[in-house]
């Protein structure tokens, strides 16, 4: 009989006088294990009835194989006096039936693999490079973005903004456009040098100068201030060569059109139009927007991935050797292998 190791199995032996049951006997059992050990000696056997006896051996079973027994007697009125029984435990198979039938999954409920898209996933696979990158390449392109630091900003555009270096002093030194005075006309210009020559105070010794160097006493101051302001104001004059003053427009369109422009004094307190310096807060969430994509991928500490150090390659030339052996596997000896079915008719004709 077979049953799976470690299970208490009853040895039964039939003891018959005349060929029929023999009650009322004294009856015991020696017992031995599949590597031929007496584990049990005179054991007292228990009488069922019309000649039955059995024993249980509930200890010494935790091994697979053969345990023989023998029924003995005294009683020299039987037809044997030595009765042999024999169960064998984990053997044939019996060792895999260790659940009901019914736990497992019955052929309805299975559900075939989806072998095209397993076929699509090892075409995948089978793509996938055989020395992909280690921990030190994946480190080391993180460090080749060189994200830079609001220090390094800062400094990059100090040396390279051609905008930023024109601001080489305060705007507030230059002349605010409410202090402009337009040029003068040329008529004004002219009233004036008349002013000037007949009201300074030794415009008579410029007088007496002028005169001296015509040699021409007869000329009054009146007729020498009318004669220069007549030349003054005449057509393609010193005064027709005087340019029109410019406008507060034009001096700022010249001054923004120059290649070089350069502040020398003076304290700028309000700028129009000028350019908006970032604080270091707002470059940094510039930063941090401009590499959101990349600072998305540093999602843990780098310290928490496996170091090259710590990094042992697989032994592939082992996992070859043993492709090449799975390879030679025969699968028709594999469909032979006998079903949950064939077991049960094995073990239900061995019980019979």
């Amino acid at each position: 009989m077979l049953e799976q190791v470690s299970t208490s199995v009853k040895f039964l032996a039939f003891f018959t006088a005349s060929k029929t049951g023999k009650t009322g006997l004294t009856v015991t059992i020696d017992i031995y294990d599949p590597s031929g050990s007496q584990i049990v000696t005179g054991g007292s056997a228990t009488a069922i009835g019309g000649g039955l006896y059995s024993y249980t051996l509930s200890t010494n079973n935790s091994a697979e194989g053969e345990y023989a027994a023998i029924f003995k007697t005294t009683d020299s009125t039987v037809d044997s006096q030595h009765i042999p029984s024999l169960w064998i435990l984990g053997r044939a198979g019996v060792e895999n039936l260790d659940a009901a039938t019914s736990t497992r999954l019955p052929s309805s409920s299975y559900t075939a693999p989806a072998n095209s898209d397993i076929s699509a996933i090892k075409a995948k696979t089978d793509a996938l490079p055989s020395d992909p990158a280690d921990q030190s390449l994946v480190e080391a392109a993180i460090a080749a973005l060189s994200i830079p630091t609001v220090s390094q900003i800062r400094t990059e555009l100090d040396s390279n903004s051609t905008k930023l270096a024109n601001l080489d002093t305060t705007v507030s030194s230059r002349l605010a456009s409410s202090a402009y005075s337009a040029a003068p006309t040329t008529a004004q210009i002219a009233t004036a040098v008349e002013g000037s020559l007949l009201n300074e105070a030794d415009g008579q010794a410029v007088l007496n100068a002028i005169v001296g160097a015509i040699g021409n006493t007869n000329l009054s101051e009146v007729s020498i201030v009318a004669a220069v302001r007549a030349d003054l104001e005449r057509v393609g004059g010193k005064i027709d060569s005087i340019p029109a003053a410019p406008t507060a427009a034009a001096n700022a369109t010249a001054v923004w059109s120059a290649a070089t422009k350069e502040i020398t004094g003076g304290t700028v307190t309000t700028l129009t139009n000028s350019p908006s310096v970032p604080s270091a807060a707002s470059i940094a969430s510039a930063t941090r927007s401009e590499l959101a994509v990349e600072l998305a991928r540093v999602d843990v500490a780098t310290s928490t991935r496996l170091a090259s150090s710590a990094y042992t390659a697989p032994a592939n030339s082992d996992v070859a050797a043993i492709k090449a052996k799975t390879d030679l596997l025969n699968t028709d000896r594999l469909a032979n292998v006998a079903t949950t079915a064939i077991v049960g008719n094995l073990i239900a004709q061995a019980n019979s």
